[in-house]
């Protein structure tokens, strides 16, 4: 950071030249007196009413943040230019919690789910840097864009332009603080739409930081998740220059502000119990169940407990249309390799970055990262094959979590207290058991290029070890940074050539899976696939910018009564 240091003092310079000037107060506060005034004078009506109401709208969306506490995860790599390859990741870390607003301290906070392990992570992997990018804290500096002096007093707006932002048209307006400006002012591009006039993005930086501290540049876009509401849900932060020695890129993104969100029903009034027709006083079961019955329905209760309260948390998505397109790649491998014994398996989405999944007693967890980054249906099916082995094998989740009772603790903790990872021996024997699922499948013909995408996270394994690691079941790698995933699949594969344009080995994040902020809810993009100009486009395993389409939330229908009713 001596780089950094040595910049600042350097800053002083030029007010010793200026000192002079300075003796002149008055004239100087007489002129900005008239700047003012000439501001005034060259406001239009219109103008005047459109910054008020973005003025007032921003100061109430302060307020209505604090009402949630949505789940945060931030993911940041550092990196190194290339001329080949673009800038490639030369280290990361990751954060993962929720955002709670401390009404002691009036300040929104960022509770960890890893409080144990993550921010040591973090230190020791950005070495000198480590008091200054503080992931427990990264997001709080672009969620709002003044929490405390957002008014004409402190701020200078300038319209530039009509646009649209998907199917939203928008101001945009460059704010500017005035001097002297306050620490943390926002300076940068806002847009608005065009409604009720509420920001719908941020783009720029802060001033004035603290002394030996500094400000990165954001990119905050915010979703009308409800009539009305906007609110942040991705963030992407890029530094290129900062000392010359902080490179780096990280994305945030926000969800599951239902959990807090004000409901017009109680809980049990949404219980709704669907009564068969006639009513019978009985279950079908005319008998206690067998042992065998018995010990598989306890396992299931099992882990029927650890989904539910991982939807709970907002861990995992709630059912969906992504499940079924992985759960019919499953079906493929059950019924070419007559495994239709087993009971039905399903298959889930974990809402997280890492590039993980684990299986429980009959359902497969796949990571949103994973499925981003997955870029084929063999690919995809090496992945499943290898838990649906697991299954097969009989390697189920810890029955104890049939005892509801041990998964009845905070978000915090929640992590911490379940154990779904396998150990090498376990992999090792799903690993064999899903290479032969595969070689029976449809996708025996296609297993290349799922070795090529062993080859590509085992290159980057060693830049990117919370990428490739866990939050909860098994990620692509262990601690040596070996793979361990159907490792035996390269020695088919072609070989792995970063430089070549047309070989795509893995997709950035972001490529395939959309997460609706507001209850989890995933699906798959319908963005098109773009043709890549040279090697630097591929960008496999990285952090890119992501720009939403953004809608308007549909309004509620509205009833009309007449007089006479």
């Amino acid at each position: 950071m001596r780089d950094l240091h040595v910049g600042r003092v350097t800053w002083l310079l030029p007010l010793l030249v200026l000192a002079p000037s300075m003796l002149v107060p008055l004239q100087g506060r007489d002129h900005m007196k008239a700047l003012k005034a000439a501001e005034v004078q060259q406001e239009s009506p219109e103008l005047a009413s459109i910054v008020n109401r973005i003025i007032a709208n921003e100061n109430l969306y302060n307020v209505r943040l604090r009402e949630y506490s949505p789940r945060v995860e931030t993911y940041v790599q550092n990196f190194q230019p290339d001329a080949a390859l673009g800038d490639v990741a030369r280290d990361d870390a990751i954060f993962l919690g929720r955002l709670a607003y401390d009404p002691e301290e009036q300040v929104e906070k960022e509770i960890s789910f890893n409080p144990d392990s993550s921010a040591e992570r973090v230190r020791h992997r950005f070495g000198k840097i480590k008091e200054h990018l503080n992931l427990e804290n990264f997001a709080m500096e672009s969620l709002t864009l003044d929490a405390h002096n957002f008014d004409r007093q402190h701020y200078t707006f300038e319209p530039i332009r009509w646009e649209y932002l998907g199917e939203v048209r928008c101001l945009a307006v460059d704010v500017h603080p005035r001097l002297p400006a306050s620490q943390g002012a926002f300076k940068g591009r806002i847009w608005v739409e065009d409604h009720y006039y509420a920001i719908v993005r941020m783009n720029g930086t802060r001033v004035n930081p603290p002394v030996f501290e500094f400000y990165v540049h954001f990119d905050c876009w915010r979703e009308n998740l409800q009539p009305g509401l906007w609110l942040p849900v991705y963030i992407y932060n890029q530094e290129s220059d900062l000392g010359k020695r902080l490179r780096f890129k990280g994305e945030t993104r926000l969800w599951g502000y239902d959990l807090t969100a004000r409901h017009q029903q109680q809980e049990w009034t949404n219980i709704v119990v669907n009564s068969p027709a006639p009513i019978r006083d009985s279950s079908e079961v005319a008998s206690d169940m067998s042992p065998v019955e018995a010990k598989r329905q306890w396992t299931m209760d099992a882990e029927r407990n650890v989904l539910d309260r991982l939807e709970k948390a907002r861990l995992i998505a709630p059912p969906g249309p992504v499940d079924k397109v992985l759960e019919t790649v499953v079906n493929n491998l059950l019924v070419t390799n007559h495994l239709e014994n087993l009971p039905p398996v399903h298959c889930r989405v974990m809402l997280t970055s890492t590039l993980e999944s684990f299986s429980l007693a009959y359902t497969i967890v796949l990571s949103r990262g994973l499925i981003d980054v997955l870029p084929d249906e063999a690919s995809l099916a090496m992945i499943l094959g290898h838990e649906l082995a697991h299954i097969a094998l009989g390697q189920k989740v810890d029955t104890k979590f049939g005892f509801n009772d041990l998964l009845q603790n905070s978000d915090e903790e929640l992590l911490a207290s379940l154990d779904v990872v396998r150990d090498r021996q376990s992999e090792a024997e799903a690993d064999a058991k899903g290479i032969e699922f595969l070689k029976n499948s449809p996708y025996k013909d296609k297993l290349g290029q799922a070795g090529l995408f062993v080859q590509a996270a085992a290159a980057v394994a060693p830049h990117v070890p919370h990428l490739l690691g866990n939050h909860l079941g098994n990620g692509l790698t262990e601690g040596n940074h070996k793979p361990i995933r159907m490792e035996a699949l390269t020695s088919g594969a072609p070989t792995f050539s970063p430089t070549k344009v047309d070989q795509i080995a893995a997709l950035p994040l972001g490529s395939r899976v959309q997460v609706n902020a507001w209850d989890g809810v995933v699906s798959f993009s319908t963005r098109k696939t773009a043709a890549l100009v040279d090697a630097t486009e591929k960008m496999p395993f990285r952090v890119a910018p992501m720009i939403p389409y953004l809608r308007i939330y549909p309004e509620p229908a509205k009833t009309v009564a007449s007089a006479s009713n």
